[in-house]
């Protein structure tokens, strides 16, 4: 006999100290934190405790900034829509909403993080999403070389 259904399973996930850092800094200070690897020099976002490029786990906190590139984006009908975004001083890229539509949309767009004008109960609220910048001039995308 087979018998269909759901089991809701309610959790609660540890963040991890570099996780529960990079939270504090977006609700605390209103900005994004990663991590530099002591070993490769990458700047991982979001903030991580080991490099997942070279396995090393000495790695330093760094702000990254406010602004970055759009790499691509999906809209998820009633959902919104999200981007993959690489910051500007980070080497990976980390994905949240893009406020506004997608109309406008193109890779290498530059967006700028926006923050809650308000302090949240919960750090993840702080951080809004991003919105898209007036280009200026063509965004390149290029990979960083730490050689």
């Amino acid at each position: 006999m087979i018998r269909e259904g759901s089991i809701r399973l309610p959790f609660t996930y540890a963040a991890g100290k570099s996780g529960s850092e990079f939270f504090h800094a977006l609700q605390d200070r209103q900005c994004i934190l990663g991590s530099r690897c002591s070993a490769c020099k990458r700047v991982l976002a979001p903030a991580r405790s080991f490099c997942p490029t070279c396995g090393d786990a000495s790695l330093k906190a760094v702000e990254l900034g406010s602004g970055g590139v759009l790499l691509a984006w999906t809209e998820r009908p009633g959902k919104g829509v999200f981007g993959l975004i690489r910051l500007d001083s980070a080497d990976t890229a980390i994905v949240h909403r893009i406020l506004g539509g997608c109309d406008s949309l193109s890779s290498g767009v530059r967006v700028r993080a926006r923050f809650a004008a308000a302090r949240d109960e919960n750090p993840q609220d702080s951080l809004l999403g991003f919105e898209p910048q007036e280009p200026t001039e063509p965004a390149i995308i290029t990979s960083k070389d730490h050689s």
